[in-house]
């Protein structure tokens, strides 16, 4: 009978994926290790650890033994070992190069490409900004010329050797920019290769690349939309080659004034982008159908909602199956994980409701793109939750597996 039972357990336990992920905090100091089990759709966390400071933006190295953490009113970023129990150890702090008459900023965010084993950034003051580089050492480090203006999100091209760089704040005029960087083998950040204004395009919150097609994303805070473009490559030369296509990321039923679009993010598979917006009491979080070649917008496949107060940040699974994404800090402390279930699954499985999930709403989805939507639509399915802290603000989370 316990031989049995041994057998059962085991092949049980082999069914579920367990996969890791990290969260820091904008207001607090600890960094929180999770593990999500996919099989039993729950999220918990495992380890908890005092950091050295803040950490609302993290980045992780190429051989995904280091965790980097920014510290933006010390002009700081700290790296932590993981451990294989997924502990985090402390291994020192490095301080930025004085830029922008100081080494306090209102943002300090990391991000880093596999394609290369650097960990890269944008300082801002919110009117003066620097994009820089380092090594995972911390010996080496690169920066740009100040750019005047608010750089505060990074995206890579599909081949890690463009940088974007969001500046939405770059004049008084309702203009944002997309500063471009060329990031060779010997990388020199000195050298901005091209500068694209989009015009009517205020307030800007986020900037993301497809992974494997030359096209861009943005979404605007204020207006919630969602701005698409295609980037054209010629030797070392970058800008837009077309007219940006904009759409609408809130339903109708909803009144927009009272939202505002704060991240968003791209599956692994290259077939879904997530956008979060949030207002005082209700999140919405809504699931595009992209061209996984060419990366257009083809519609807007699923929106979901729930309540509660908060300003969340999205980061999508490195993993293809169901699409997941990681929602931090909406509501306040909470970290959720959510994916796209696509219409052939929910007709051979059925809706399943499970006790935990309630919190996750359907909302209705218009043919707004030129869709008739005619077949079953795809839902957005819970994969868990869990609070981290009722009092502290949780910043940025990333995936190690």
């Amino acid at each position: 009978m316990m031989r049995f039972l041994l057998s059962t357990l085991f092949i049980a336990s082999s069914w579920a994926t367990l996969h890791h992920l990290i969260a820091g905090t904008n207001n607090g100091q600890a960094l929180y290790s999770l593990e999500l089990d996919d099989q039993a759709r729950l999220v918990y966390w495992i380890q908890a650890r005092d950091a050295a400071g803040t950490s609302p933006s993290l980045a992780l190295d190429r051989v995904k033994k280091h965790v980097f953490s920014s510290r933006p009113a010390q002009g700081a970023i700290t790296r932590y070992a993981i451990q294989s129990n997924y502990e985090l150890v402390d291994e020192g702090t490095l301080e930025l190069e004085h830029s922008c008459n100081t080494t306090m900023f209102k943002s300090l965010q990391l991000t880093s490409a596999s394609q290369n084993y650097g960990i890269w950034g944008s300082a801002s003051t919110g009117d003066c900004s620097v994009v820089f580089g380092l090594t995972t050492d911390g010996y080496t480090q690169l920066r740009s010329k100040e750019i005047p203006g608010d750089v505060h999100s990074l995206a890579w091209g599909p081949k890690g050797h463009n940088i974007h760089a969001l500046n939405s704040r770059a004049s008084s005029s309702t203009t944002t920019s997309i500063v471009n960087f060329r990031i060779s083998d010997d990388p020199n950040l000195e050298d901005i290769i091209n500068t694209d204004l989009l015009a009517n395009v205020a307030d800007a919150s986020q900037i993301v690349a497809h992974p494997s097609s030359n096209r861009i994303y943005v979404v605007t805070r204020g207006t919630n939309e969602l701005i698409t473009m295609i980037v054209q490559q010629n030797g070392t030369s970058i800008k837009l080659s077309s007219a940006p296509l904009r759409f609408k990321i809130l339903p109708s039923s909803l009144d927009a004034s009272h939202f505002h679009t704060s991240s968003l993010a791209i599956s692994a598979s290259g077939k879904t982008l997530w956008t979060l917006s949030q207002s005082s009491n209700q999140a919405v979080i809504v699931a595009f159908t992209l061209d996984p070649t060419t990366g257009d917008v083809i519609d807007a496949a699923a929106r979901a909602s729930w309540g509660g107060a908060g300003e969340g940040q999205l980061t999508a699974a490195p993993f293809e199956g169901g699409d997941i994404v990681a929602i931090t800090n909406s509501p306040l402390g909470y970290i959720t994980l959510l994916g796209l279930e696509q219409a052939s699954a929910m007709a051979a499985h059925g809706i399943e409701y499970k006790r935990g999930h309630e919190y996750l709403q359907q909302l209705d989805v218009e043919a707004e793109m030129g869709s008739s939507n005619a077949a079953a639509p795809a839902r957005i399915k819970s994969y868990g939750r869990t609070i981290l802290d009722d009092v502290i603000s949780i910043g940025e989370s990333i995936w190690l597996d």
